[in-house]
């Protein structure tokens, strides 16, 4: 069992929201921890923050022993980097259901909307998929990862290891590390096993941010600089059990300036838990 903290974990006070001055809008801190190239907060984290504005917006209206439901599903838009700092979350309830309810979220700074999004509210079960898998990916154990991965710097030049590099412990597989020293194999895959660096356990909330949590896939093609997410559509699969994830991110088509790439995640048991896909923009050359 973990001990008793006397402080909130960093996730969970970064992502904390207090009811705004508006009904359905929640008052939010962008925090700097959670920022990677050129100050701009990480897409995961921006997810993780309007699913929890989103999940007190249906838990506002719901019965007291109907309230422990988790974001299941999110589709959002990123239509312009917000800044660290104060921000609100208005939340829209579109639908309580039984089963599931939706949500529209979108995070407002200077009255301008940076991130619009639409998320499924359900319960989780515990039970195993009722038909087909997702077989885990192949990883050298952690520590094995953890050893040959190298840290302290950004992997592009003339940038500084962010700020997220702390929050995060990723023990990427050797066979991926091709881009570090600036010579990408040109796979277009990443993978690795993730930690919160302060011990945080993963739930279904965090695992919003699990799916955007690693360089871009694209790494392994060109180092391009900042590869920046328009779209990013997330499905949170189960209850994750404690323990590191096993994390595979890969770039499919590289065309006309994009890139889509897929997130798959597993738990420490090997059970698929969360998976993303999400469009980015890309300049090769």
């Amino acid at each position: 069992m973990e001990p008793t903290r006397d402080v909130p974990h960093l996730f969970d006070d970064a992502t904390t929201v207090h009811p705004g001055s508006a009904d359905g809008t929640w008052d939010v801190e962008l925090r700097d921890e959670f920022t990677i190239v050129n100050g701009h907060p990480n897409g995961g984290y921006l997810l993780a923050v309007l699913g929890r504005s989103a999940l007190a917006a249906v838990a506002a209206g719901a019965p007291a022993d109907d309230r422990e439901r988790h974001v299941v599903a999110a589709t959002a838009t990123y239509v312009s980097p917000p800044t660290t700092g104060p921000a609100v979350v208005r939340t829209d309830v579109l639908r309580r259901g039984r089963t599931a309810s939706q949500v529209r979220a979108a995070l407002v700074q200077d009255d301008r909307v940076t991130v619009d999004v639409v998320m499924t509210v359900a319960a989780l079960a515990d039970e195993p998929a009722a038909w087909g898998s997702v077989p885990p990916v192949e990883l050298p154990d952690e520590a094995t990862c953890r050893a040959d991965s190298r840290t302290g710097r950004s992997a592009l030049p003339g940038f500084d290891e962010p700020p997220l590099a702390k929050v995060l412990r990723v023990s990427f597989d050797p066979g991926v590390l091709s881009f570090l020293s600036g010579e990408p194999s040109g796979q277009g895959e990443l993978r690795a096993w993730l930690s919160l660096a302060d011990g945080r356990a993963w739930d279904p909330l965090s695992l919003l941010f699990a799916v955007d949590a690693l360089p871009p896939a694209t790494f392994e093609v060109a180092l391009t600089g900042w590869v920046p997410t328009l779209s990013l559509t997330a499905y949170i699969r189960a209850l994750p059990a404690p323990g590191p994830l096993r994390v595979r991110f890969r770039a499919n088509v590289i065309a006309g300036g994009f890139v889509d790439e897929t997130a798959d995640v597993w738990d420490s048991t090997g059970r698929l838990v969360a998976q993303s896909t999400q469009m980015a923009a890309i300049r090769l050359g």
